[in-house]
């Protein structure tokens, strides 16, 4: 892989397989990143999501990213509003649809489960 092609979004082309991209950018390392809500239904459907563990990040560079956690409905949940100078935030309170927040959002997301 070309090392300019890990910044990009998560794509099977240049990463490969999701689980596997998963489990070695688990946030530890490195990061994962993803670009709208595409893969978020996929990491739902393949079952790594964890009701009330995973949580999502939308990045929102230069100003603090959003903070959202995953609801037993799996939408974006956040419980109250963060400080403003803190490198996350939550969103106001609220649940959200994946579908809508994410659209054309660069995000992250930790807090699965990989077997």
């Amino acid at each position: 892989m070309d090392p300019r092609d890990f910044f990009k979004p998560y794509s099977p082309e240049t990463h490969g397989d999701l689980r596997e991209y998963l489990r070695t950018h688990d946030g530890t390392l490195a990061c994962n990143l993803f670009h709208g809500p595409k893969y978020f239904f996929v990491i739902k459907d393949k079952g790594f999501l964890i009701p009330n563990v995973s949580a999502v990040r939308i990045d929102r560079s230069p100003a603090p990213d959003i903070g959202f956690s995953v609801n037993s409905d799996f939408l974006l949940e956040s419980r109250e509003q963060g400080k403003y100078n803190m490198s996350l935030v939550g969103a106001k309170k609220g649940v959200y649809d994946p579908k809508i927040v994410l659209r054309q959002r660069g995000w992250s997301i930790l807090g699965l489960r990989i077997d």
